[in-house]
């Protein structure tokens, strides 16, 4: 796949349209936790868009940001979140990449530009987690500066879910 756009969006994206990329990303983490042994309802992903949307202006500025990548057709194809914690830290959420554009830097490049995006805010730090079967971030995290911890912190999802907190990964980059 070739040129695809990143975008930091000042409001949100068409509904439909970002439920699109919401629920693909949903779906693969429902998938991910079942793998570690959860029994997840099947109206997780549903109910995780609607916590979204009560929330979604936590990922717009002042107060955090969303990109998306769009393919050369405009379709999105990946998306990425930031939220501010407190003062100096953002929280990376949502990172997501669709099957036909992993391996395109897609990834990478939203997560630069969720990082540029908290060096203008002021922010000093970033932090993220993620799940154990999520080997691409694992992977990726480091590879763009971020040092996986050896203790918690607290995110959200460690503070939402503590259920997950035994399967969690947590990072974290001074910026």
């Amino acid at each position: 796949m070739k040129s695809i756009s990143i975008e930091t969006c000042e409001k949100l994206p068409a509904k439909d349209e970002l439920n699109g990329i919401l629920s693909q990303y949903y779906e693969l983490i429902v998938q991910r936790m079942r793998a570690i042994g959860f029994d997840i309802d099947l109206a997780a992903p549903k109910s995780a868009l609607a916590e979204f949307w009560a929330n979604s202006d936590d990922y717009l500025p002042p107060k955090g940001c969303l990109v998306i990548a769009r393919s050369p057709e405009g379709e999105i194809v990946g998306c990425g979140m930031m939220k501010c914690l407190g003062p100096d830290t953002g929280e990376l959420k949502r990172v997501f990449v669709t099957e036909k554009a992993r391996g395109t830097g897609t990834g990478r490049a939203s997560i630069e530009a969720r990082e540029n995006v908290a060096r203008k805010m002021g922010l000093k730090r970033l932090i993220a987690d993620t799940l154990t079967p999520n080997v691409e971030m694992r992977d990726l995290y480091p590879k763009l500066g971020f040092v996986e911890l050896d203790a918690p912190i607290e995110t959200t999802t460690y503070k939402d879910q503590p259920m997950l907190r035994p399967h969690l990964h947590y990072f974290a980059k001074d910026i």
